[in-house]
């Protein structure tokens, strides 16, 4: 009887002990958020900013990174957009802006799309009546 006493004992400190270190757990990464809006950016259709004071600001679409440009022009030392084929990030002066039917963020409406390279541009520009945009940070 003793004996089953210390093993139901065992099982309560083994379950307190388990919950407990089950409380921390993995922690999932914080979303990125836009500094403009506080929206969760989607990677592919995000802007950054780097500053001239070397920190970063990061947008979920152009249409947010635009609304924010004219204020920090001055500060703004780079900004790199995301070519939609590859996922990656390349410079705005490297990148082919399109205008089309395709929303990429709803609640702004964001129809401006950037791509990495010009045939994909046209690609998109045709397939969803797109047109050309200029580079909207410069």
């Amino acid at each position: 009887m003793a004996s089953n006493k210390r093993w139901i004992t065992l099982f309560i400190i083994f379950v307190i002990i388990s919950l407990a270190s089950g409380c921390k757990g993995e922690r999932k990464p914080i979303e990125e958020r836009c500094d403009y809006d506080g929206v969760k950016i989607e990677p592919l259709y995000a802007v950054y900013f780097t500053l001239q004071d070397g920190s970063e600001k990061k947008f979920c679409s152009i249409v947010c990174a635009f609304m924010s440009f004219s204020e920090l022009k001055k500060k703004v030392k780079e900004v790199m957009v995301v070519d939609e084929i590859s996922g990656k990030k390349i410079s705005d002066s490297q990148a082919f802006f399109v205008e089309s039917e395709v929303v990429t963020v709803l609640h702004n409406k964001n129809r401006i799309h950037a791509f990495g390279n010009r045939e994909d541009a046209e690609k998109h520009l045709k397939r969803f009546n797109g047109r050309w945009n200029e580079n909207p940070f410069r």
